[in-house]
């Protein structure tokens, strides 16, 4: 499956540590790779999600 590269910074899914779905973190260039349309469950909402999606319960990768 291909993955998208993103940022650290977003406020999206993939780069919140409350969010459970596959994803991988490139320490040397601050970026995250996860799959193209790529679910996973909101520990906070407990409901499943793309990681693209963005919400106001935000807490950032360290």
């Amino acid at each position: 499956m291909s993955q998208d590269i993103h940022h650290l910074g977003a406020r999206h899914c993939y780069a919140c540590i409350q969010w459970d779905g596959r994803r991988t973190f490139e320490q040397a260039t601050k970026t995250i790779r996860a799959d193209i349309g790529s679910e996973g469950r909101c520990l906070v909402k407990h409901a499943t999600v793309k990681g693209t999606h963005a919400c106001e319960l935000f807490f950032p990768l360290k």
